[in-house]
């Protein structure tokens, strides 16, 4: 089926962020971006079957799971590593 496609969906990404979605689209194969970012928002195809619980996952969901796993962590390296920081300068804040 040929669908006319009608309608513009348009947002802003860092330089970095463009890189990565470039590199993940070049490595799906896609022709250009906005078909990868099209495939990835209407769920991609099906990679997995998870069949004890019955619920399917794609691979998107899985690299968006890890994503922001790594986005935390990274969030509380940081934090650690501002923590070090501040004790070696005789500082010590604690959060609340």
């Amino acid at each position: 089926m040929n669908r006319i496609r009608k309608r513009l969906i348009n947002f802003r990404v860092t330089d970095e962020e463009f890189e990565r979605i470039k590199t993940a689209s070049d490595r799906q194969g896609a022709r250009c971006v906005s078909e990868f970012a099209r495939a990835v928002m209407m769920g991609g195809a099906r990679s997995e079957t998870a069949s004890d619980s019955g619920v399917s996952f794609t691979f998107n969901d899985k690299l968006l799971s890890v994503e922001r796993r790594l986005a935390m962590l990274e969030l509380y390296v940081s934090r650690l590593s501002d923590a070090l920081s501040n004790s070696k300068n005789g500082r010590i804040q604690s959060e609340s």
